[in-house]
């Protein structure tokens, strides 16, 4: 948690800073404690009070005490003890959801002993992180994230950023009586019901807002030196991860490429445009429908992006979602060979690199491409379900007898101790090539 705490401390900071506030005064914090719940809406709503404030809060997402009707004694009276950012001792305020939100949502719950206790100064600075707090909302789930970078970095990313997103996110005031209600929503281009998925979408969007800008190559280099702050979930059950310059550096990259991989198409009612085609043909058709939750029906999905922020292209659970897309007669993803290529160039491989994948997918699209038309198929089921690399072998050599053609298969042999991972490969290349419609 220290790490998000200074993180979002100099978020706060930042603001302040541009704000030209250079010291932290209860006459400051009373005069200028609207702002920064303001700045959070990108300034499209007023925030003309303190129930304004509080309602806004709420509607982030800001997990508040059903009694919170202030924010500003929260901010200012306080009692004797020891802050726990700067160590000094004297008046200290106790930590609350509106001054740094992440406390208990990361460490689960903290016993109010234990709690930050935090003097006016940097009580005010964490609460004016929220002006650089970013949110996504997923049904009953939120994506809330920030980035933190060396403070002229930071600045840049911040003013880039914050132009970006006014085009795509959307917060509401209705009024209905004496009260106000506050909603929000964001638009992208692909659909998304988990965290990562969310900001895998963001990342897909701003590098197509960089690209239109002539901003890419700058904002890419300047990557190395951000990290990305995510904080999903709900209630309790929150997940804290931060995603490295270096992997952001990558993504948007290997996103930058993929997007310039694609041809304008129409998609069923969707028209996608080049930037957009391979990049959704792929993603969504990443869905294993179970029913009308959505949510659950895009469970590996997430867990797949989820990896691919990480740096890694899993493409064992790829195979998953494959052959239960199979098994439900449903289209395979577009584009899989380009993204995986794609990927394992602009992250170095890992399991396998790319030249790997080209060879052992090429075997079996050649595989699959002997099979079409006869009835060898059950030998896609028995080689998913080989439990060793013995027993997959077998059932490979016996294929390669039944279609009659003898096949190389020493990338099989040098990878034996990823086994796995090449069965994968092998039978995403015999699926493409059965069921692929003869795009890749």
């Amino acid at each position: 948690m220290v790490d998000t705490l200074e993180a979002y401390l100099r978020n706060g900071e930042l603001f302040l800073k541009a704000g030209g506030i250079e010291e932290v005064t209860p006459e400051v914090i009373k005069e200028k404690y609207l702002l920064p719940v303001e700045a959070m809406t990108l300034h499209q709503i007023p925030v003309d009070s303190e129930s304004d404030a509080v309602a806004v809060l709420r509607a982030f997402g800001f997990e508040l005490s059903g009694k919170t009707k202030e924010i500003l004694p929260g901010l200012t009276k306080g009692r004797k003890g020891t802050c726990s950012i700067c160590g000094r001792k004297g008046e200290v305020v106790p930590n609350r959801a509106f001054i740094f939100p992440f406390e208990r949502k990361i460490d689960s719950v903290v016993g109010e002993s234990n709690r930050l206790s935090l003097c006016p100064e940097h009580a005010f600075g964490l609460y004016s992180g929220m002006a650089y707090l970013y949110l996504v909302p997923l049904g009953e789930q939120k994506l809330k994230f920030f980035f933190d970078a060396p403070e002229r970095i930071l600045k840049r990313v911040q003013n880039r950023f914050r132009e970006f997103w006014k085009d795509h996110f959307f917060p509401s005031a209705r009024k209905s009586g004496e009260k106000t209600h506050y909603s929000i929503s964001v638009s992208l281009t692909l659909s998304r019901t988990h965290p990562n998925e969310a900001f895998f979408a963001i990342i897909h969007e701003f590098v197509k807002f960089l690209k239109n800008r002539r901003l890419l190559e700058e904002a890419v280099e300047e990557e190395r030196l951000v990290r990305a702050h995510l904080v999903g979930g709900s209630g309790q059950f929150y997940e804290h991860r931060v995603i490295e310059g270096t992997t952001l550096q990558m993504l948007m990259a290997f996103l930058s490429r993929l997007q310039e991989s694609g041809n304008e198409v129409q998609w069923g009612r969707r028209h996608l445009d080049r930037w957009d085609s391979a990049v959704v043909l792929f993603y969504e058709n990443l869905e294993v429908p179970r029913g009308r939750d959505r949510a659950k029906n895009t469970l590996e999905r997430e867990e797949f992006i989820k990896k691919l922020l990480e740096g890694k292209f899993d493409f064992v659970l790829l195979n998953q979602i494959f052959m239960e897309r199979l098994r439900r007669k449903l289209p395979l993803p577009g584009y899989y060979s380009t993204w995986a290529v794609l990927y394992l160039e602009a992250f170095g491989g890992g399991y396998v690199d790319a030249e790997t994948f080209r060879q052992v997918n090429g075997l079996g699209y050649a595989l699959g491409r002997r099979m079409k038309g006869s009835n060898l198929e059950r030998y896609l089921w028995e080689l998913f379900r080989a439990r060793g690399f013995e027993e997959f072998l077998n059932r490979l050599v016996e294929l390669q007898a039944k279609v009659g053609e003898s096949i190389d298969l020493r990338a099989i042999y040098e990878n034996r101790r990823e086994w796995k991972v090449v069965k994968a490969i092998l039978l995403n290349g015999m699926l493409n090539a059965l069921y692929g419609g003869g795009k890749e």
